[in-house]
């Protein structure tokens, strides 16, 4: 099996023997095809010099399309690499390549991912020393080896071609000249004859933009894309790059899960998940029960991890085992609605690959009719190439950066009972040990403390976190209202007036915290402050984007009903009906909505 080389060359000999140094070290069994475009006279006696090449000397550079044309009449391989200059190879890349070419069906064209490239073939270094390049290739084989995917839109500067597809489509359109949209060009010819057009994962070879070059002309770049994007609209009646990089195929996801005795919850949560995702990931850190049994008739992929109080460190190991393009996380008393799961597989379908993370609701109490009470959103769907890390033994937290879409699909928390106090007990741990909090762990060892009524400890570490200053804003705005609730809790309504007005320094006020203030209010029959604070309540705009806790109720229908009340209080009967009905457009059947109905009614005759 053959594999023909074309490179095309122009100028820039120091770049020109790099890249030969590469297709020799790590091409095999090719035969070498050298097009070069008006070099000067000490890279045409270079290149004379090699031996066991084939060579075309253009006097001037006659472009892309053209070259690559003249270079294929010289080649005898049954697959040719088409290659420019600024392309080089590293290990495994070509071999990658031919293994996703010579595999997959109805393969027809073949590229890798590269650096500083357009489209979804494009891949983030963390350094441009070679050295470290070969360090990155080498990882991104063992990460992604074998993994391949579909797509409608591949780059000339390095691009593997069945001989018989090649022939099928006679070549690169040379009106493109010197080049630009002969690469789409082809690639969309390729797609209307069935061909099928692959990315090898596996494959990586970097790239030299010449636009970074100093003798780069991008006024002369700018002035040929421009023309060339003319005449391929000339030729086809649209923009061809737009709309082959618009063109979709969906995406594959990695179901990833840390569980432990989940026997009671774990089959309902992959119920609703199943069919959705395409591989189901279980790690599986010490259960006792039927736990493993359970996984096991979802999938084959179960491992145990021994667990060291950190579940960072356990999700870390679960995102290590996914081989698909994008990893979404749940835990096992977690689901999604039948509704939630049709939006994520329609997602799926048209998700843009450009988006490093999607993130959605996670719904956390409901009221008596259903409706979401409360919420916070959370990175839920990442693209596994990004490597993103969870960070933080307890409350962790997935360190996420680049394109983010913020999605309308909801998960939905089923809460079940489980070891309440492990949390505690792992920071407790972390404390005899010497160990210094950093401002996001205090703030979650006083959320763990308040939630299992411990108040007072709670309040102490909420400050703490408070003076510290360095704290996200809201997670400061959620300190401050956590303390007005442990101060209520402990009776010291002072103090929890202070905190509510502490959270006003932070940001405008949130509902939440009007709400609590016109309660503060009320209980002690101050109804036309409490009227204030609640009216106040209901004029604020919702902070839809905020990633942070949202009290659904106390933006909705929660201060309506307490106008409501305080108008009944103060004789004014229309008033307090007018809110009562608005708190109803939220919540119609709620049991305090109906009776209000009904007293006021007897009132107002």
């Amino acid at each position: 099996m053959k594999i023909s080389l074309v490179l095309l060359t122009h100028n820039h000999l120091q770049m020109i023997q790099k890249a030969l140094e590469r297709i020799e070290k790590y091409a095999d069994l090719y035969e070498l095809i050298i097009v070069d475009n008006g070099s000067p006279k000490e890279t045409i006696e270079y290149l004379q010099a090699k031996m066991d090449i084939k060579t075309i000397f253009n006097s001037e550079n006659v472009g892309i399309a053209k070259s690559y044309n003249q270079g294929f009449e010289l080649s005898s391989g049954d697959y040719i690499l088409f290659m420019s200059q600024n392309s080089i190879l590293t290990k495994y890349s070509l071999s990658n390549m031919m293994q996703c070419i010579t595999t997959q069906p109805n393969a027809g064209i073949v590229g890798p991912v590269s650096n500083d490239v357009s489209g979804h073939q494009c891949i983030q270094l963390p350094s441009k020393n070679i050295i470290e390049i070969d360090s990155f290739a080498e990882k991104n084989h063992n990460q992604n080896l074998g993994l391949f995917k579909q797509t409608f839109r591949l780059l000339s500067h390095c691009m593997l071609v069945k001989r018989e597809v090649f022939l099928a489509l006679g070549g690169f359109d040379e009106r493109f000249g010197i080049g630009t949209y002969e690469d789409d060009d082809f690639c969309l010819r390729a797609i209307n004859k069935d061909y099928t057009l692959y990315i090898a994962l596996d494959s990586f070879v970097y790239y030299i933009n010449p636009l970074s070059l100093p003798t780069a002309d991008i006024d002369y770049f700018n002035k040929l894309l421009k023309e060339n994007k003319q005449k391929a609209i000339d030729k086809w009646g649209f923009n061809i790059t737009d709309y082959l990089l618009k063109m979709r195929v969906p995406i594959t996801i990695s179901l990833c899960m840390i569980v432990k005795n989940e026997e009671k919850v774990l089959a309902r949560c992959l119920n609703s998940v199943k069919n959705i995702v395409d591989e189901i990931i279980i790690v599986d850190t010490g259960s006792t029960d039927k736990t493993k049994e359970i996984a096991s008739i979802f999938t084959e992929k179960i491992y145990d991890f021994t667990w060291i109080d950190d579940f960072a460190a356990a999700r870390n190991f679960a995102f290590s085992l996914a081989t698909k393009e994008y990893i979404l996380w749940l835990d096992a008393d977690d689901i999604l609605t039948e509704e939630d799961g049709l939006k994520l597989l329609s997602l799926k379908e048209n998700l843009d690959p450009v988006y490093d993370s999607v993130t959605m609701n996670y719904n956390l109490s409901f009221d008596e009719n259903g409706n979401v009470t409360s919420s916070l959103r959370r990175n839920r769907l990442v693209k596994r190439s990004k490597g993103f890390k969870w960070i933080g033994a307890v409350h962790e937290y997935l360190a996420v950066h680049g394109k983010v879409l913020d999605s309308d699909i909801a998960i939905t928390h089923k809460r079940e009972s489980h070891d309440s106090k492990r949390n505690i007990r792992i920071y407790e741990k972390r404390l005899v040990n010497g160990e210094d909090f950093s401002p996001r762990d205090q703030y979650y060892y006083a959320n763990e403390l308040m939630d299992h009524q411990m108040y007072e400890k709670a309040i102490e570490w909420y400050q703490k976190f408070l003076e510290t200053e360095q704290g996200w804003v809201e997670d400061n705005i959620s300190a401050c209202r956590k303390l007005v609730d442990c101060f209520i809790k402990l009776g010291d309504h002072e103090k929890a007036k202070y905190y509510i007005f502490k959270s006003f320094l932070y940001d405008t006020p949130r509902a939440e915290l009007c709400c609590r203030l016109g309660n503060l209010f009320s209980l002690k029959e101050n109804y036309k402050q409490a009227i204030f604070w609640y009216k106040l309540a209901t004029q604020l705009e919702k902070p839809e984007q905020v990633r942070g806790y949202i009290d659904h109720a106390s933006w909705t229908w929660v201060p309506h009903i307490q106008l409501c009340v305080c108008y009944d209080r103060l004789g004014q009967y229309e008033l307090a009906y007018k809110h009562n009905e608005l708190a109803a457009q939220y919540v119609p059947n709620n049991k305090n909505v109906l009776q209000n109905r009904e007293y006021l009614k007897k009132r107002l005759n």
